[in-house]
């Protein structure tokens, strides 16, 4: 089974409903879109995460959610699609994907899914003082250069 990993703000107020602000920050499209990178096993999460960060302007405390790529494609029959991934871990590149030609009822699905993870425990906060131990063992491991992150972030390794 395949997983894919995103962004997240974690704002559940009860246990049925989603805050509107958490809706709009978490599902905001481009171009009908999503972006997520895809990751193998869960195992590998601190890829996908180092794939998403490595591109930030910023160094910040983030939360990630693990989807399931099979239920959003055949349960909520959306589209994901592979493209490559902007990001300096040159071994993610091609894992990325994009959840295409959303509409609002595929947001709402989205959403349902999201909450459904949530629920099932697939989510990790990375604090910032995660998120540099993580980058400086991959600077360490030459997964990323130094040099290829942003001058914000590298000054804050």
């Amino acid at each position: 089974m395949s997983y894919l990993v995103r962004k997240i703000n974690i704002d559940l107020e009860n246990d049925n409903d989603v805050s509107a602000d958490a809706i709009t920050s978490c599902l905001r499209t481009r171009s009908n879109s999503l972006s997520v990178w895809k990751i193998g096993n869960e195992d590998d999460l601190d890829l996908a995460v180092l794939a998403l960060v490595s591109n930030q302007d910023h160094l910040e405390s983030i939360d990630v959610v693990i989807l399931e790529q099979d239920a959003l494609e055949n349960k909520y029959n959306i589209n994901v699609v592979a493209s490559p991934g902007i990001t300096p871990i040159n071994s993610m590149v091609n894992d990325h994907r994009d959840l295409k030609n959303l509409r609002f009822s595929s947001l709402e699905s989205m959403k349902n899914h999201i909450v459904e993870r949530i629920r099932d425990n697939k989510i990790k906060r990375y604090t910032r003082g995660t998120l540099k131990e993580l980058l400086n063992n991959a600077i360490e491991e030459g997964i990323v250069k130094f040099d290829d992150l942003k001058e914000s972030v590298r000054s804050k390794l």
